[in-house]
Parts: C-alpha cells; sequence; structure tokens
C-alpha cells in the first residue's frame, strides 16, 4: 500500500441519471462499452462502477489508465490484480515476488509498456480506493470485511486488505447498519449470484480470451437488485 491510498470513497445517489455495477473487466473494454451500448448508458448522465480487476488477461489492459483518468462517469475500486502490480513497484525485499506474482498471473503486458504509460498506470491505480459507497450500496473488490462502520476501515485499512482484495471463502456478515446491498467480484461465478446482501457480478468475461464460450462481462444497474 502507498502513501497516496485512498481507503474508503463516499459518494451521493446520481441526481440525474442512473448508477450501474460492472464486473471485473479484466482488459476487457471493448466487451464493456458494447454492453454499455446495449443498456443504452449515458456517458454525460449514467455512472458506471466496477468491482475492481481492470487490467491482465484480456486484450486491452493498457486502455485502464484512459478510463481510470478521464472518463468522469466510470469509477472503480482496487482489486487484487491492481495491488500486485503496485506492491511490485515499492522498495522493500521482497517486491519481485509481486512482480512474479503478477506476471504469471496475466501482467506481462505492463512490464513492456514504455516508461511515461508505465509510471501513468502507476498513478492512476494508486489512486484507487478500496471501497466505495454509495447511499446504502457498498462497492468492494472480494469481499466487505465484518466491521460494523467504514470508519473502522478507515483507521487501519492495512489490516482489511486480505479480505477486501482476495478473500474466497464464505462472505462475512454485513454488520453496518444502513447497507442494503454490497457489489463484488474476484471469485468468478457463470451468472450474477446473490448471497443475502451480497451480490457476486463477476462472470469472467476474460475466459473467452483464454479458450472458453463461458465468459461475459456483466452490467447491472445499482437499484434494481
Amino acid at each position: 500500500m502507498t502513501g497516496n491510498w485512498k481507503s474508503i470513497k463516499r459518494l451521493p445517489k446520481n441526481p440525474l441519471g442512473r448508477d450501474f455495477v460492472c464486473g471485473d473487466i479484466h482488459g476487457c473494454f471493448e466487451d464493456m462499452e458494447a454492453e454499455l451500448k446495449r443498456i443504452n448508458f449515458s456517458k454525460k448522465w449514467d455512472r458506471l462502477f466496477c468491482v475492481g480487476d481492470l487490467i491482465d488477461r484480456g486484450p486491452q489492459s493498457e486502455l485502464a489508465t484512459y478510463y481510470m483518468d478521464y472518463a468522469h462517469w466510470f469509477f472503480p475500486v482496487m482489486g487484487n490484480h491492481e495491488n500486485m502490480f503496485l506492491m511490485g513497484q515499492l522498495d522493500f525485499p521482497w517486491h519481485e515476488r509481486y512482480i512474479k506474482d503478477h506476471i504469471r498471473n496475466g501482467g506481462e503486458w505492463a512490464y513492456k509498456m514504455d516508461k511515461e504509460k508505465f509510471i501513468a498506470l502507476r498513478k492512476a491505480i494508486d489512486d484507487l480506493p478500496l471501497i466505495i459507497q454509495v447511499d446504502d450500496t457498498i462497492i468492494v473488490h472480494a469481499a466487505l470485511p465484518a466491521v460494523e462502520s467504514l470508519e473502522d476501515i478507515e483507521k487501519n485499512p492495512t489490516i482489511y486488505l486480505e479480505t477486501a482484495l482476495w478473500h474466497r471463502e464464505a462472505y462475512p456478515p454485513i454488520l453496518i447498519p444502513g447497507i442494503n446491498r454490497v457489489f463484488v467480484g474476484h471469485s468468478i461465478v457463470n451468472e450474477p449470484t446473490q448471497y443475502g446482501k451480497i451480490i457476486n457480478i463477476d462472470t469472467g468475461v476474460c475466459r473467452k480470451y483464454r479458450g472458453s464460450k463461458e465468459g461475459k462481462l456483466t452490467i447491472m444497474e445499482m437499484g434494481r437488485t
């Protein structure tokens, strides 16, 4: 984790348009754009939130910097793939382990970028929040830690990183009053799957570029769950 980390981003409901949430993109931005066109998404009035993992495995990971920096309607959280990339850039004895993990998990493209683009990617990823809250909805990559308020995470986000970015087992209970839904990704499901207040929308779009016919990107309207 670096010094520019913003653990929680809070936004009000969209007063002018609709709010949507999409699953892990993994460099499949053409699929995202196609789905936005299908749902008549307005880049002027609507907003798109993403559960993270914008990069790796898919064919257009370099476009992640553009969407993070210039798409005013696009609001992603940190995913474990973004975290692997960042951890590989920190100056500590075992940082090379994270570079190897990142490359092994589809991140080889990043180390072929020219220096200027690489630095821009690092800065854009470094600015991602761990969690986004929109009114009664939370967006987080893997799982919301079992805390009674988001302030518990803000006090020391590092102790909650493992759950927020990597958790794959049974989801922790939602203990925060007033939270009615939590969107997550990270663990691929064939169709969007709801577990109480938790909705997993990572339907594995990157799989279609890795020999599978099952992968697709899910975009769900936030208030329609």
